[in-house]
């Protein structure tokens, strides 16, 4: 007995909460609402998401304007980039749960079942046939239609359906099963999910299902209209006030069908989830975390505001990398009559970069900015933006330079690369007597045809006064045999040979180093004069006296000393390829050089060959004892 009681005493209390939960909603019914989903940031800073706005009766709101709609992002208002309104359909499941009170009849001897299944095929023939909503059908008996594609499949077997529904028990398995449905994916993005359930009331133990069910439904926002099918007198019961739960919460309605009432159109459910607003707007999101989204409607004056929707986002600034530079630049004269260091070549130094978004996120550029040791030195505010000109034409001494770039994107982030070193060698135009001649060579060449022809008319002059001169001491020279006692005596003229100063012989270089071929042979290239007590071989001209272009040869790769002894010595200078003498790498210690030693520098190949090779000595002979 007291079981009984203490059953009884839950019961109420259930029926009672259920009854103030479904005037709390009733009350929020009345009140126009806004449904913000299916917001996507995959392309940010565009931000897409549907919209569904519903006035205080619980219809949709259609021909909003984008004047009407404001988004506040994190509280901050944004302004709508576009907005157009859909009409992409709703997909809708039947769930059929019939029973033992289903099969009353009224006066006319109709069945509740029979009034029931009538509406459901009134409503489906008077659906055009372009109706674009997904239609399906479950029942507890077993019969499952699955999103047909056309009203008339669905009228079909409505028409065909008939249960017996004294002997059928009802289950809320139905409703499970149609909730399964409903959440499938959409054939079209936009589609709305919505399930008319169709039962008798339930007893008391299975409410605490039904709540589960209620709560599943919320979660994936399936809207769930419930036609009650009971007499009238029980429509105040537990069971009856949770199944009216169930609609208010899920957003959709309740009836209760008592066989003499008129059931509702479903077309006055249907109608509002057809219809929905898809918006984009430019995000301000500067910081990666988590972010709120409000959206805000006037409607006719009166502002209403969705509720807050939170998510995730991954915002980092654009990430610039230099490519394609060269280690280092060499400016030189273009040719060389040429010796003003403002007309050294290249004058200019084409800077490439590549753009990375970490937050996989791309967006557009405002900004790129190249800085050659930390000054600007090339800016882009519009496209291209990943490509520079560095001017040269100011560098007129060599030195090592700093380059970095800096990107900003529409979101105002940046971020600096990091630093590339790049060395400009200048070499300066020759001077000196050489460097002279060779500027001024027309001009020299016709200054020495004149002073050729100058030196020519003064041998033609001197010739002849040289004759006159010689014919009178001849007649001299008689006069003095004849009567040598009254004639003056003529000095005798010593010739002296004229010995011009570029007539001298140049000294010889004491050692030369000629190139092989890869079989040992020499090349047809002249040797390479060892002059001087020091020598240095490499790629790059202000370090290296002697330059040698092969890529296997180090910009510095090897000394070349000679001492007052007349001793060579060779010294690698840490080459990348090493310096070998007799195909032994040399180490950190000077190798002295023989005659006819091969020496190697990266691959090229030399033998060194002094200008007076010491004598082979003899052959001694030794007797044997």
């Amino acid at each position: 007995m007291k079981r009984e009681l203490r059953r009884k005493f839950l019961a109420v209390l259930t029926s009672l909460a259920l009854a103030f939960a479904f005037f709390l909603h009733s009350s929020a019914q009345g009140e126009a609402r806004i449904d913000l989903y299916d917001l996507q940031t995959g392309a940010f800073p565009a931000m897409t998401t549907t919209l569904d706005v519903f006035d205080a009766a619980g219809g949709f709101v259609s021909g909003l304007s984008g004047e009407k709609i404001t988004m506040l992002e994190d509280d901050q208002p944004r302004l709508l980039d576009s907005l157009q309104e859909l009409e992409p359909g709703a997909q809708f499941v039947v769930a059929f749960n019939p029973g033992p009170v289903f099969a009353t009849r009224n006066a006319n001897a109709v069945s509740r079942c029979d009034k029931l299944l009538s509406a459901l095929r009134d409503w489906a023939a008077a659906r055009p046939g372009d109706a674009t909503d997904d239609l399906s059908l479950v029942t507890t008996d077993g019969l499952v239609s699955l999103h047909l594609p056309a009203v008339g499949d669905f009228l079909n077997i409505l028409s065909a359906y008939q249960p017996e529904a004294r002997s059928i028990t009802p289950s809320l398995g139905t409703l499970a099963q149609a909730l399964d449905i409903a959440a499938e994916p959409a054939e079209q993005s936009g589609m709305k999910r919505a399930v008319l359930f169709i039962t008798p009331l339930l007893d008391y133990d299975s409410i605490s299902t039904l709540q589960s069910l209620t709560a599943r439904a919320v979660q994936l926002k399936i809207h769930v209209y419930v036609w009650m099918v009971a007499p009238k007198d029980y429509f105040s019961t537990s069971g009856a006030t949770a199944l009216k739960d169930l609609a208010i919460q899920t957003g959709g309605q309740a009836f209760p069908y008592s066989g003499e009432e008129n059931l509702p159109d479903l077309e006055t459910y249907l109608s509002p989830l057809r219809h929905s607003y898809t918006l984009t707007y430019t995000s301000g999101i500067s910081t990666p975390g988590s972010h709120k989204l409000v959206v805000q409607v006037d409607l006719n004056g009166q502002i209403v505001l969705s509720a807050p929707s939170t998510f995730n986002l991954d915002v980092q600034p654009p990430n610039p990398i230099l490519v394609s530079l060269p280690e280092q630049i060499v400016r030189q004269s273009p040719d060389v009559e040429t010796n003003n260091a403002l007309r050294l070549a290249p004058t200019e130094q084409p800077v490439e970069i590549i753009i990375e978004f970490p937050d996989s996120h791309s967006r557009p550029l405002v900004r790129t900015t190249l800085y050659v040791d930390g000054q600007i030195a090339a800016e882009n505010t519009a496209a291209p933006f990943d490509k520079f000109t560095w001017d040269l034409s100011s560098y007129t001494s060599s030195g090592q330079h700093n380059l970095q770039v800096e990107a900003v994107d529409s979101l105002g982030l940046s971020k600096v690369s990091l630093g590339v070193p790049v060395t400009v060698t200048v070499v300066r135009p020759p001077r000196g007597l050489q460097a002279f001649l060779t500027r001024n060579s027309l001009w020299v060449a016709g200054g020495a045809v004149l002073l050729a022809g100058a030196a020519l008319a003064l041998v033609l002059v001197t010739g002849g006064r040289l004759r006159r001169s010689s014919s009178a001491a001849r007649r001299l020279e008689r006069k003095m045999r004849l009567d040598p006692l009254t004639q003056p005596i003529v000095p005798r003229t010593e010739k002296h040979g004229m010995q011009l100063p570029w007539a001298q012989r140049r000294k010889a270089a004491p050692a030369y180093l000629v190139r092989l071929k890869g079989d040992g042979q020499p090349v047809t290239a002249p040797p390479i004069p060892l002059t001087g007590s020091e020598m240095t071989f490499g790629t790059d001209p202000t370090q290296a006296t002697h330059v040698l272009d092969d890529p296997s040869v180090s910009p510095l790769h090897a000394r070349l000393k000679k001492e007052r002894d007349g001793r060579f010595y060779l010294l690698d200078q840490n080459s990348t390829a090493g310096t070998w003498v007799n195909y032994e790498a040399l180490t950190d210690k000077p190798q002295r050089l023989q005659h006819g030693d091969i020496i190697h520098l990266g691959q090229l190949s030399y033998r060194f060959m002094l200008r007076k090779p010491p004598e082979k000595p003899k052959p001694r002979i030794i007797p044997m004892k």
